[in-house]
């Protein structure tokens, strides 16, 4: 594979490489239009930058993200083609992939909810896009690392992105070659195999993400793929319980239905999902939504066997035995299909009290006892107690004992007419209300006024809201006086203080100096008529035991004329050092043969001993800067914070660094103590955090303006983070990114509202609907129409417009983010 480190590609230095997979690799780069930011570029290469089906397939990634706008998508910068190499650039995520973070981290169950949610939200918005992911794992999960807050995740890789098609939830498929199925095995679906791919195939990749986060282990592992995929098929679903007792037994519960085998049986759709996630989180389960297609009739009950204590008293066991079985609850028995439902009356006693409660069986029989002067008594059955638990209910059950005892209390019986008339006129009420819904008839006039009744219809519009959220750079200079939205720039300024220490070491550098030997001449006198050669390796002993030896071979003179002959040769000492300094005429006496006599007429000197010295190296020099240096820096950024004014925070770290260095003593002088002082200086930019919000809260303002035009007005308050990332410049400069996020709402002014009256003056409810929901600004229509009819009223001065306050969002989705 080519390599492009150090390589332009573009409007982009290649910095390193982060990963490389099969078909490409993601490098590391520089934007050079952009202040050298980090950007984390993708591109394709080998055989596969010249396939037309992989360039097609990359070129429809690029597509796909360019036009999902949503803060947990990863976004893209540019798409461009350099000399045949295509690439992606996208914003670089500094804490790497979810894989990588469960390798050194176990989540607790707060991180798990924030990142998970974050995901949930990332691939809903893909769905409602009609796009489905097909590769959702961790390592296309990229985390950007907070302090003292969970990750912020970014779903990422839509290389195999697909468009939902129609038929996709009824496709018939069949195996095909592992290396042709698309996705990554550890987190296919069973469907997936055959072909098979629905929006259920990322909800089944989300809850293997579930356990995985949960636990930091994926639910199915095996060094080869198609074991894995073998056990996706086949093998039960793993609790993420069984692995580590902490986790609720409901968030079991999401992680099974998510990974069901066959997809009906999974959550239908990333809402649901969430929907069942939160409540787990809270210790409550949510049962699955039945679908449309797949309703039970009603008329054919399954039945499950009861164990004859379970048999309600006065029940055959045939009857008891025909209940409800619960599908998410396997063992809670849930009660009969039809149980008789007492009717519970209220029968005021003597004195005055409350009402006492006084249950009475629905059959037509003891309906007929009640209309007796009969004293009626509530008695609370204990067996009746005893049976209605296994049902899950903790309600008494009640029996009525009729007594021909006199009734102590009756209903007169023109209440009992007054009430039977009160029923009746609710009734026709009841009707008149429901015959113009159902049958689209009025009953009375558009125009008739009811004694009592309002004309006047009610329509509530709720207004089209949008929220906007955008990153913006921010310039900080210190030769701006002023802010400059055009340029993006604010001012700042540079810190500076200067402090000095110093300290005395020992020196570390060792000399050590050789020991030399003495040196000197020793004289021959040969008194024989022939000559004598002398050896090199002669070795003369002093008196007092010192060695000399010759340094060269020599042949000393014969006597001549009575004359002895003589010849003086040099001489070291043996042995190194002070030693071999020996006296004139240490060595005297006959050598070798009778006739040859040796002497010094002068002393041996020069002899030196072996020694050991220290001297100042470049070590000790470079080790006590850094370490006086660290020693000044807590007291430096003392300074500097006493430097901040009202209102001002410093633009990232401050600049520590040696701007002067003394010593008693040279590098490499020979010294066993030396002295050094230094002064070190602190430097950093600081600027009015109010003021760079204010520059993000005017250009988000702006660009809001620009987006959705003059007739939206902001909402509230904009809220700005950050900033998110702060890249020192040169000479003070400080490049801010902050992150700015608003509300703008659709304003309708009273000419608006009173010309929307006009055209749906007499329409139906629906009719007016369409035409209002159709105009600029608005989101929904609610309609109150008056009672018993229809239609709107023909007069619009009966027609009464309201506008309602759009809903708040505690995390509002972005509209946008640059």
């Amino acid at each position: 594979m080519l390599s492009l480190e150090g390589k332009q590609l573009g409007n982009y230095d290649i910095i390193r490489r982060i990963r490389v997979g099969g078909m490409g690799a993601v490098y590391e780069g520089r934007q050079r239009t952009a202040f050298d930011r980090r950007v984390a570029i993708k591109v394709i290469l080998g055989d596969y930058a010249a396939d037309p089906d992989m360039r097609r397939r990359f070129a429809r990634e690029a597509k796909t993200v360019a036009r999902l706008q949503h803060p947990h998508i990863l976004p893209l910068i540019e798409f461009g083609d350099e000399q045949g190499i295509l690439y992606l650039v996208m914003p670089f995520i500094e804490g790497g992939t979810l894989t990588s973070y469960l390798r050194h981290n176990l989540p607790g169950l707060g991180e798990v909810s924030t990142m998970y949610q974050q995901m949930l939200d990332a691939v809903e918005y893909a769905h409602e896009h009609n796009l489905i992911h097909r590769d959702i794992k961790s390592s296309n999960v990229l985390l950007e690392l907070r302090r003292n807050m969970p990750p912020y995740a970014y779903l990422a890789d839509f290389g195999l992105v697909r468009a939902m098609r129609p038929g996709d939830a009824s496709q018939v498929g069949k195996p095909i070659p592992l290396e042709q199925v698309p996705g990554t095995p550890h987190y296919m679906a069973p469907e997936q195999t055959m072909g098979i791919v629905t929006s259920l195939t990322d909800i089944y990749a989300l809850g293997v993400l579930l356990y995985q986060m949960l636990t930091g282990n994926l639910p199915y592992n095996d060094p080869d793929e198609v074991r894995v995929i073998e056990m996706h098929l086949h093998d039960p679903i793993p609790s993420p319980g069984e692995h580590d007792a902490s986790i609720p037994p409901e968030l079991d519960e999401v992680v099974k239905t998510a990974m069901a085998k066959l997809p009906e049986e999974r959550y239908p759709t990333v809402a649901a999902l969430r929907v069942a996630f939160l409540a787990a989180l809270q210790g409550t389960s949510v049962p699955l939504p039945v679908k449309e297609s797949v309703k039970p009739n009603r008329a054919v009950k399954p039945t499950i066997q009861l164990e004859p204590e379970d048999q309600p008293p006065g029940q055959s066991p045939a009857a008891a035995a025909e209940v409800r079985p619960n599908k998410h609850a396997p063992g809670l028995r849930r009660p009969p299909a039809d149980p008789p439902r007492p009717i519970i009356m209220h029968q005021r006693p003597r004195g005055g009290d409350s009402p006492l409660p006084v249950a009475v069986s629905e059959t037509r029989e003891r309906a007929d006892h009640i209309e007796r002067p009969e004293r009626l008594e509530r008695i609370t059955d204990e067996r009746s107690d005893r049976i209605e638990r296994p049902y899950g209910a903790e309600r008494a059950r009640h029996r009525v004992r009729i007594t021909d005892e006199p009734a102590t209390s009756r209903p007169p019986r023109q209440r009992r007419r007054f009430l039977l008339l009160l029923a009746l006129v609710a009734l026709l009420l009841l009707a008149m209300l429901l015959i113009p819904r159902v049958f689209g008839a009025s009953i009375f006039p558009s125009d008739l006024a009811l004694p009592g009744m309002t004309n006047a219809a009610t329509v509530r519009i709720t207004p089209k809201s949008s929220n906007l959220e955008n990153a913006f750079l921010l310039t900080a200079s210190p030769q701006i006086k002023s802010t400059d939205l055009n340029a993006r720039a604010i001012p700042d300024r540079l810190l500076t203080v200067t402090e000095a220490a110093e300290t005395i070491i020992t020196t570390t550098g060792i000399n050590k100096t050789q020991g030399q030997q003495a040196h000197g001449a020793v004289l021959f006198v040969n008194t024989s008529p022939n000559a004598i050669p002398v050896s090199k390796n002669l070795i003369l002993t002093t008196g007092n035991g010192i060695q000399v030896q010759l340094t060269q071979d020599a042949s000393i003179p014969p006597k001549q004329d009575n004359q002895p002959g003589r010849l003086s040769v040099p001489a070291v000492a043996v042995q190194t050092g002070q030693a071999g300094n020996i006296s004139a005429n240490a060595i005297i006496g006959a050598c070798c043969t009778p006739t040859l006599y040796t002497s010094n007429p002068a002393p041996f000197t020069g002899g030196v001993d072996d020694a050991t010295t220290h001297f100042f190296s470049q070590a000790d020099l470079d080790g006590s800067k850094n370490n006086l240096l660290n020693k000044l820096k807590q007291q430096l950024g003392k300074e500097l914070q006493q430097q901040l004014k009202t209102g001002e925070i410093m633009a990232g770290q401050p600049d520590y660094k040696i701007v002067m260095v003394n010593t008693n003593d040279p590098v490499n002088a020979t010294a066993d103590k030396v002295q050094i002082s230094i002064k070190a200086q602190g430097v950093v930019p600081a600027y009015q955090k109010n003021v760079a919000d204010a520059a993000a809260l005017a250009l988000l303002n702006s660009y809001a303006q620009k987006k959705l035009g003059n007739s939206y007005q902001l909402q509230g308050q904009i809220t700005v983070n950050g900033p998110d990332n702060t890249e020192p410049g040169r000479d003070g400069i400080v490049y801010l990114t902050l992150k700015a996020r608003g509300t703008w709402t659709y304003i309708f002014s009273d000419a608006q509202i009173k010309k929307l009256r006009l055209p749906i003056k007499g329409a139906t409810a629906d009719v007016a609907k369409t035409y209002l929901a159709a105009q600029p600004g608005v989101d929904s229509v609610d309609i109150r129409l008056p009672f018993g009819t229809d239609h709107l009223p023909t007069n619009t001065d009966d027609i009464n417009i309201l506008l309602s306050p759009p809903p708040v969002s505690a995390n509002p989705a972005p509209d946008s983010f640059n």
